[in-house]
């Protein structure tokens, strides 16, 4: 081989191994960093130059070493299936959260308790039984109501802020969506760029496939790598980013009349999910914690007119967290305010409805009609019709519901107007409060339409907090496996792609003794032609 040729080697023998050495150097420097992926230089032999045969054999003279490329070790297997159960552990987290929510609204994990104002409740009612003229009795029912009533709405509205809650931040992910797919629609021109003019994009890969991780904990994601480098992706089975662009995500009504939004497809006039169809890993659709918030948020505010239909509830309400305690929560109320207050002020059927005078009770005073719990805005009776002002659900403030409730403020005002007598002028009447204590221990309402076994209201409570727990723990177990999975299979990636320093810095070695080997073959190489150059000077003079 001539001296030029062997240079000509022993160079491409130093670039190779020079390269070798600062992909190492790159490794250990960004040991630390989040998101990065270990690289590794793949050196190939260069081409042959035949020079001959020699019997059966070809005489070839190599050319050195080239590098092949610079690739990321990383498994796309690991990183589809850390996306996929990463996307689960997303949607039953959203519903883990808001069950726990709305457990830590009912106080029954800390703080007073709903059942133990309850409980009080039904207390101050059978001591009215025992002496229902007493003042002290009456006014401890009153006072007993008026936190029941507090209690009752302040559950409401935190439930109702919660949802609200919710809903800001199913928006804050549908702009953190738009978001990245931005980011990854620009790494996308840098890379190809970057590549295109022979340089190493990888670590803007880094970048593009943390991003990737990222958007797949909100939705489900479909993606692949086009010839160029670019990355291609689909949200919920709709093109996202595309070549040179991205689809952004936009929002509308979650259903009419209503404050909350959801996702959509504004170049489809679509929403991006469909809850038409079941949910559930049979179905392989539970993904993505803004499908999760979405589904654990509802459409809307429920109350306990949704459960008055058993097609409406469980097409509209059941799949809700929010909306399945609301409406629950809201029956347990209404039934509870309307029994006591059709119990001391009855109203005929009508039409019109009124009051009934022949059967309604007494209070101390003589005056009938009274009820104990109010709407805020809209008196039990007419004033100038006397006429019963119906509940009418296309009027929220019609409804003896939870939020919409205080105490009558002629009964805060003179105990004496409770009407507890059924005869006129008999202050010892217990037949009213015994008649309350009945009613409090019928049977009411089951936890759902459609289902049988009716509860009394402490065993509807009861029933109602349990299947919250119920919800919750398999909701948290779900999530605790998904969690588990995920973190599995990203050790497993870790261990592929995470730097060691230890196998770095044996790897900076060899390269370093490679380096080392070359550049004494181009010294030695050097020293010879200038030896042959110098020894024909002088020959030639």
């Amino acid at each position: 081989m001539s001296s030029i040729g062997s240079l000509s080697t022993a160079l491409s023998a130093l670039r190779a191994s020079e390269s070798a050495l600062n992909t190492t150097a790159h490794n250990l420097t960004n040991v630390n960093t989040d998101g990065y992926v270990r690289q590794q230089v793949l050196i190939k032999e260069s081409n042959y130059i035949h020079i001959g045969n020699s019997g059966t054999s070809t005489m070839s003279v190599g050319l050195g070493t080239d590098i092949q490329s610079i690739r990321q070790v990383r498994d796309i297997f690991l990183d589809q299936s850390y996306r996929e159960e990463s996307g689960r552990q997303g949607f039953y987290e959203a519903t883990a959260t808001a069950i726990d929510e709305i457990e830590t609204i009912l106080g029954e994990t800390e703080g007073e308790s709903f059942s133990k104002i309850l409980d009080d409740l039904w207390t101050s009612i059978n001591e009215l039984s025992k002496h229902p003229d007493g003042l002290e009795t009456r006014g401890s029912f009153v006072q007993n109501a008026v936190i029941f009533v507090e209690k009752a709405n302040l559950i409401m509205n935190q439930l109702n802020d919660y949802q609200r809650n919710v809903n800001t931040e199913i928006t804050d992910q549908i702009n953190r969506i738009n978001t990245i797919g931005k980011e990854i629609n620009m790494l996308n021109d840098t890379i190809s760029k970057a590549e295109l003019a022979g340089g190493n994009a990888n670590d803007f890969r880094d970048l593009r496939n943390k991003l990737l991780d990222e958007l797949s904990t909100m939705v489900s994601v479909k993606y692949r790598e086009d010839k160029d480098g670019a990355l291609l992706v689909s949200v919920e089975n709709v093109p996202f980013v595309i070549k040179g662009d991205y689809v952004p995500m936009g929002t509308m009504q979650a259903e009419p009349f209503s404050m909350l939004i959801r996702p959509s497809w504004p170049h489809l006039n679509e929403p991006v999910f469909n809850f038409d169809n079941p949910i559930g890993p049979q179905y392989d659709n539970d993904v993505g914690k803004l499908k999760g918030l979405i589904l654990a948020r509802g459409t809307r505010s429920a109350n306990y007119l949704d459960l008055s239909d058993v097609n409406v509830y469980n097409e509209d309400i059941k799949e809700s967290a929010i909306m399945s305690a609301q409406s629950q929560f809201d029956n347990l109320i209404h039934g509870i305010v309307t029994m006591i207050n059709d119990t001391v002020a009855p109203n005929l059927p009508g039409p019109p409805p009124e009051l009934d005078t022949a059967n309604a009770p007494y209070g101390l005073n003589g005056t009938q009609g009274d009820e104990i719990f109010s709407r805020k805005f809209m008196p039990r009776y007419d004033a100038v019709t006397g006429e019963y002002n119906e509940e009418d659900q296309a009027n929220a403030y019609s409804l003896y519901s939870a939020g919409n409730l205080m105490i009558n403020p002629d009964i805060l005002t003179d105990y004496n107007r409770i009407a507890l007598s059924q005869n006129l002028g008999y202050d010892g009447d217990s037949q009213v409060a015994s008649s309350l204590l009945e009613k409090w221990d019928a049977s009411f309402s089951t936890l759902e339409p459609g289902t049988t076994g009716a509860m009394s209201f402490r065993e509807y409570y009861t029933g109602f907090v349990g299947n919250l727990g119920n919800l919750g723990y398999t909701a948290k177990n779900q999530t605790e496996n998904q969690q588990l999975m995920a973190t599995q299979i990203n050790n497993q990636r870790n261990t592929l792609t995470g730097v060691s320093s230890d196998e770095e810095l044996g790897n900076m070695m060899k390269y370093q003794h490679a380096y080392n080997a070359a550049s004494r073959v181009v010294t030695t190489v050097d020293r010879m032609i200038e030896q042959v150059v110098t020894s024909l000077g002088i020959v030639g003079r």
